[in-house]
């Protein structure tokens, strides 16, 4: 059964890589696409979640947003646009809450799906349209540092474990796991960057603080999930990719990360 587990995980691994590639390939309107099927998802999965807490949330919020959004990324409007988009939503939301009489409390459960993991994931389709200078840099940073971190983490904590890292949270990490992840994830991406420098036109020096910074958020990334997960009472937010869980699951420690290589390598004027 643990092979079989396992067998399921590759495969579902190598095929959503494969299909990340293709998007990622074919240009930004597949690239918006895969993400916003992503953020459908999470929205789903998010408001399954807090409906388990005691909330009545609805996705449809979320969902509503994040393609108005996604097609102002993708026609490249001005920053009034999106912020009118935004607005118009809101007081939607606000009427919908009146004239259905919400529970306020399930209204700002609904809201917050917008900020988490929405708006996280959000960010993915911003990247989306950039140009292949920025794409890029980022997308290599983030994946890398984040999948060495965690993979290093996993092997590490499991071998030399001995300090629970956040045992209220999430029972097996350690701070072995962690600083192992994060050093040895930090190198590792290093490696990469040698090897596809002509993707990363970045400095090493910008390049190695943005996977250490990576490292770090993905890690904290995966937390914040955990902390939800285990307040709603699930192991996963859904069943979505077999092995990987749902898009949450697949994406928290990514939709953290993410922002965070966009962000230190746009502050050294590396994009």
């Amino acid at each position: 059964m643990a092979k079989s587990g396992t067998r399921v995980r590759i495969i579902t691994g190598i095929v959503i890589l494969a299909v990340l590639a293709l998007a990622i390939w074919l240009g930004p309107v597949t690239r918006i696409l895969f993400f916003y099927a992503l953020i459908w998802f999470g929205a789903r999965e998010m408001s399954d979640a807090l409906n388990r807490m005691g909330f009545r949330s609805t996705p449809w919020i979320a969902r509503i947003l994040s393609a108005i959004l996604s097609a102002l990324f993708l026609l490249r409007n001005e920053i009034v646009f999106h912020l009118s988009a935004i607005s118009i939503v809101l007081i939607g939301s606000m009427m919908l809450w009146l004239f259905k009489r919400m529970r306020v409390i399930d209204l700002f459960a609904s809201l917050g799906i917008c900020f988490y993991p929405c708006a996280l994931f959000l960010g993915f389709c911003y990247l989306a349209v950039q140009p292949d200078e920025i794409l890029y840099p980022v997308v290599i940073t983030t994946l890398f540092a984040t999948s060495f971190c965690d993979a290093f983490a996993y092997f590490f904590g499991r071998w030399f474990g001995r300090h629970k890292l956040c045992p209220s949270v999430s029972p097996n990490k350690t701070i072995e796991g962690s600083v192992s992840g994060t050093l040895l994830g930090t190198a590792s991406s290093v490696l990469i960057w040698l090897i596809l420098r002509g993707f990363v036109p970045v400095p090493l020096y910008v390049y190695v603080i943005a996977s250490f910074f990576c490292t770090l958020a993905g890690q904290v990334g995966d937390l914040c999930a955990s902390v939800i997960k285990r307040q709603a009472g699930i192991k996963d937010f859904s069943n979505l990719f077999p092995g990987h869980g749902g898009a949450i699951d697949r994406l928290d420690s990514f939709s953290f990360a993410m922002p965070t290589a966009f962000f230190i390598l746009a502050l050294f004027h590396a994009l």
